[in-house]
């Protein structure tokens, strides 16, 4: 026996519980493997003798690599793929002849892990459908209540079975030891897990023992059989966790998106229903709320099956077939056709069959929701349920439920017969240039007409991920998601339901757009569309999105095909791989696609914290750092995490050394590190930026050094090498909607006042088709490196660390300081302006984006607007995509002097354009009721003004809401509304230094300027 373990040995001696003697019901560390009586032991499956030799346990190598990685010249295709897939060199793969999964090594942290023995990735055998972020540990919801696991032994017992042992206490809580072993038999379709974990501290401790499934949001969701739940589960907090609570006889969950995957988790202890609670972004499942006495332990142990379809019914029949083998349980299938049009219908995702138990006369709520299974290509369907209830089997087609039908007393298989989906139409859409008449890449987007047709083609999946009308797939997954689908080299075709819609082709801001009005019905339709590209976007620039998700982030499934063709579809140059957690390269894609000579792939990261730890002062809550992202890195599958180093417990100027150092030498003097979203709200208690994580009051300077202040923890140097606040750029605009523009700008605005020169950028943060529009909004960088397979990323990344860039969803502004022989553009270099120099601008846009205002902002402050009659009018008709006269709306030049009047000292200047901004008000933010220099509070009951009446009862401040939607076509924004989700047109540059003194730097004017 190894030392730890004598220790361990003898404490439990000591507290009255040896080893030997828990070996009756419990392991406890024992370094020979787990052997106790398992009531998993009851699971048996059949199957062939030369199963056995499918067996395998092994550590992962740097020749390992997974399937459908983009690593050249890397090892066999030997490790499990899929969406979510994230195995990696000294993590633990098992396998049988179903199933593969890998085990996180120890110490390679993923996600919430502290420090690896996390479940990463459990796929079906040869069909590379991983679709797992992670499963872990856990005994409840807050820090410190996760495995930390130090110590692993592999058990290899082939044929019969192969392990991992994982011993190690909570996290930083030496008196609760835990100990874990994963198993893997022939034969069975998944994996069997045993968890114990025992209280030898003094007090009673309330455990929730269970697995913790982090889902992370528009991925898999999960599906529990109890009244009124299936998909739909209550919202929380961490003050109602409690309520949410419910039991349950298995949790499945299924992706949707493509390849598919479901899981199913199953306990095998004596009581046969269990416990916790559900959401998109983590669920809960194990053993029920217990008190444990000092010298208790508890014991739970499971089966967590993976299928090879991603619907629920996969998984489900997987849970019930296990529940007759633990329980003797009894279950019936239900089968049957799904027909349109009256024929069987070929596989759609957009179609669905949910089985209810309970009364169609009752209502939805009181029912238990026990499946949800999808139609084959010939339309079949089949499910099991458990036998002996009365069931209602509900058809659902584009989002609605479409047919129903009840079945009582169902004791045995059951044929339901024929359920028929209401006529649609087989849409095909034709997207060609205008002047070449090639067909284009673009994106199209179907707009109901009226309330009529909006109410009727309103769907959901399942009443998850939002609503669209009309819902022509799952909005987080391929083409076509929510309303909208991509055209690949000028046609796609789609089904649709019946109804009077808008058809609205899409290349980016810098092309016109086109829509044809249609009626959908029974049978085809053809709709032709043309598009024309704008000379808007300036002689040598590129237009770049540098926030961009794809399936290598925890939170996105939208397959690799469609995200790269969203980015062609939009018209970019440059794309900025910035998947959360992990390095990821877009380029063998691209590639693939033929795009490699029109598009840069830039290789990335976006480092997110998970784990709760950092304490800002006068704050008892623990937090996390925020999000950034960094570029250019280097993509290695065979590494944890692709190569991304650990980025928890760390501040942000540890975390910017640790990337720095873990890329190769050749990129490390390249590296820019961008601050997203820095004021954005919490998200499922995380901060999701660090100047709003410490609540700085900008209404107050920054301190020189760390004077114990919350500001002074932003601008620290807590290793000796990058600052808390050394980010290259920042986020001005992050998303296609606009509702968090104005706590950005104020905060941007707020560093440029204290001598902090971050660039300003503008992204998309898209995550699939529908959260944002890859490109909306983008940055456009004035630099010499071109688009294709030679680009200069050093050239890329130093204009954007000078400021030589403006973000933009549509407007285009070029700016000068111009006086006799000297023209000067915005940028990081201070210059002195002569005395009767002169702003000049000029601003344009494609005739379907307004341009409400320009504004020019110095130190802060609007201190000109121009609007009306100083502006040219848009085209007549905005969907001409001949009407391409008209794109200027500006072009003048402006007095610099009189820009400054009243100014004392140096300045700096930003100009903005597009539309008028949202009125907003400073209730007090997240460090409490005092003001604290960011908006926070709009017009949210429209009076005209920003008041208290417009907060929430209860609440202090806000919320920010983006303006309604225009419904008139008469409203110059109505076109721009229907493309660009959410949003209202803007644009703005990066700030002119104007060294006024003319001492050869810029002083900075401080909070009292603005």
């Amino acid at each position: 026996m190894s030392t730890p373990l004598r220790l361990l040995a003898a404490s439990l001696a000591l507290i009255g519980l040896t080893l030997a003697g828990c070996k009756k019901e419990s392991c406890l560390g024992n370094d020979e493997g787990c052997r106790v009586a398992s009531p998993c032991e009851k699971l048996s499956y059949s199957c062939e003798a030369a199963s056995g030799s499918m067996l395998e346990v092994r550590t992962l190598t740097p020749s390992d690599k997974r399937v459908g990685s983009n690593a050249p010249g890397a090892g066999p295709d030997t490790v499990p793929g899929g969406l979510n897939a994230l195995g990696a060199r000294g993590d633990i793969l098992l396998g049988n002849d179903r199933a593969v999964a890998v085990i996180a090594g120890l110490g390679n942290t993923n996600l919430l892990d502290p420090n690896g023995g996390s479940l990463l990735d459990l796929s079906a055998r040869g069909k590379n459908n991983d679709g797992l972020n992670q499963v872990l540990q856990v005994v409840g919801i807050l820090p410190g209540d996760a495995a930390h696991y130090t110590s692993m032994k592999i058990i290899d017992e082939r044929p019969t079975r192969v392990a991992v042992q994982l011993s190690g206490t909570l996290d930083g809580k030496p008196e609760f030891p835990i100990h874990t072993i994963y198993e893997m038999r022939p034969c069975e379709p998944g994996i069997r897990v045993r968890t114990e974990v025992l209280n030898t501290s003094v007090d009673p401790q309330l455990w929730a023992l269970a697995d913790g499934f982090y889902w992370s949001g528009r991925e898999a969701l999960p599906f529990t059989p109890a009244e009124g739940s299936g998909y739909q589960h209550p919202s929380f907090s961490l003050l109602s966790i409690g309520d949410a609570f419910k039991k349950f006889p298995y949790l499945t969950a299924a992706m949707a998106s493509d390849p598919a995957a479901s899981y199913a988790h199953v306990a095998c202890g004596e009581a046969n229903l269990l416990e916790g609670f559900q959401s998109d972004q983590i669920s809960s499942s194990g053993l029920p709320r217990t008190v444990v006495q000092p010298r208790d332990y508890l014991v739970f142990e499971r089966f967590l099956a993976v299928s090879e379809r991603g619907d629920v019914a996969a998984a489900a029949d997987l849970a019930l077939e296990a529940r007759q083998k633990l329980h003797a349980e009894k279950y019936v299938t239900l089968s049957g056709v799904v027909t349109r049009n009256g024929t069987p219908l070929a596989s759609g995702r957009e179609v669905s069959v949910i089985v209810s138990e309970g009364q169609l006369t009752a209502g939805p709520a009181t029912r238990v929701p026990w499946t949800q299974v999808t139609p084959d290509k010939e339309g079949r369907f089949q499910a099991r349920v458990p036998a002996g209830r009365d069931y209602v089997v509900e058809l659902h087609a584009f989002g609605r439920k479409v047919a129903d039908r009840q079945l009582d007393k169902v004791q045995a298989d059951t044929d339901v017969g024929t359920l028929a989906v209401s006529s649609h139409s087989r849409l095909t859409v034709n997207v060609v240039d205008w002047v070449s008449g090639i067909g284009l890449d673009a994106e199209v987007f179907l707009i109901p007409v009226d309330a009529t047709t909006q109410k009727d083609t309103e769907g959901t999946l399942h009443g998850r991920f939002g609503t669209c009308a009309p819902w022509l797939g799952p909005p987080p997954g391929p083409s076509p998601a929510c309303n909208r689908f991509l055209v690949r080299n000028g046609t796609a075709t789609v089904d649709a339901p019946a109804g009077r819609f808008h058809l609205y082709a899409f290349k980016g801001p810098f092309w016109t757009i086109d829509r044809e009005t249609v009626t959908l019905g029974a049978g085809d339709t053809k709709v032709d569309l043309v598009l024309h590209k704008l000379a808007l976007q300036p002689l040598n620039t590129v237009g770049a999105d540098l926030h961009v998700h794809g399936a290598a982030s925890f939170d996105s499934s939208i397959p690799e095909y469609d995200r790269v063709l969203s980015f062609a579809a939009t018209d970019l140059d440059v794309i900025v791989s910035t998947d959360h957690d992990v390095i990821y390269d877009y380029g063998q894609t691209v590639r693939s696609l033929g795009l490699q000579d029109k598009m840069s792939a830039v290789v990335g990261l976006e480092t997110t914290g998970h784990i709760l730890w950092m304490k800002r002062p006068g704050s008892t809550l623990p937090l996390v750092v925020g999000h950034y992202n960094f570029w250019p890195l280097e993509y290695d599958p065979t590494k944890p995490r692709n190569g991304a180093p650990a980025d928890e417990l760390v501040e942000p100027g540890e975390l910017f050394d640790r990337v720095k150092e873990s890329a190769p030498a050749a990129l490390r003097d390249q590296l820019l590190v961008q601050l997203n979203h820095p004021w954005s709200d919490a998200e499922f208690g995380r901060d999701l930026g660090y100047p709003r994580a410490l609540a700085i009051d900008t209404t107050k300077n920054l301190p020189s050094r760390d004077d114990g202040t919350n500001a002074g923890m932003y601008v620290r140097t807590p290793k000796g090498g990058f600052a808390n606040n050394g980010q290259n750029a920042q986020e001005v605009m992050n998303g296609t909607q606009n509702d968090m523009l104005l706590p950005y700008r104020a905060f941007w605005f707020y560093t440029l006042n204290q001598g902090q020169f971050a660039a300003g950028t503008a992204n998309s943060d898209s995550h699939s088709l529908t959260d944002n529009t890859v490109g909306l909004p983008r940055n456009i960088v004035y630099t010499s490196a071109r688009p294709g397979t030679s680009f200069n990323t050093a050239d890329f990344n130093r204009a954007l660390k000078a400021g030589e860039s403006f973000g933009t969803n549509g407007p285009v502004i070029e700016a000068t300081v111009e006086s006799p022989g000297v023209k000067r553009s915005f940028g990081f270099s201070p210059f002195s302006p002569a005395a009767d120099a002169k702003l000049h601008l000029k601003v344009s846009a494609a005739p379907w984006v307004p341009v409400d205002e320009v504004r020019i902002v110095v130190n802060g402050t609007v201190v000109k607007t121009l609007s009306g009659a100083e502006l040219k009018p848009p085209a007549k008709d905005p969907l001409d995509p001949a009407a391409v006269a008209d794109l200027v709306r500006y072009d003048g030049s402006l007095a610099l002097s009189e820009l400054l009047t009243g100014v004392s000292g140096d300045a700096w200047v930003v100009v903005e354009a597009g539309a008028r901004l949202p009125l907003a008000a400073d209730f007090g933010g997240p460090g409490g009721d005092k003001p604290d220099g960011i908006p926070d509070t709009g017009d949210n009951n429209g009076d005209g003004k920003v008041d208290r009446a417009d907060i929430a009862e209860g609440a202090s401040y806000g919320p920010l809401r983006t303006p309604t939607p225009p419904t008139s076509e008469a409203d110059p924004q109505f076109h721009f509304s229907q493309v660009v989700t959410g949003g209202y047109p803007m644009s703005f540059t990066n700030p002119f230094l104007l060294d006024r003194n003319g001492n050869g730097r810029f002083d900075a004017p401080g909070v009292a300027a603005q």
